[in-house]
């Protein structure tokens, strides 16, 4: 198992950031985005004080996964298919 970290990119924020969420364990980022969406976009509406109006794919949109090389997108890497 391999830990990544969970950020979420806000590009409407002055400067632009990125916040970090959490962290996950999985096989492979995407691995873990998979499994455990639901477990990330809940963690995400905590630690940035979203409510329900806010979408859920909005969020999804938003979150990444850092490892060593480089930034996942959990929007590319099915955390919403």
């Amino acid at each position: 198992m391999n830990f990544y970290e969970i950020l979420f990119y806000s590009g409407e924020q002055t400067p632009p950031s990125y916040y970090l969420i959490d962290g996950i364990e999985g096989d492979t980022p995407e691995v873990a985005l998979r499994e455990k969406c639901g477990e990330i976009i809940k963690r995400a509406r905590e630690v940035l004080c979203l409510g329900d109006e806010f979408p859920d794919h909005k969020i999804c949109d938003g979150l990444y996964l850092l490892r060593k090389d480089g930034l996942v997108s959990a929007r590319i890497n099915t955390c919403m298919s």
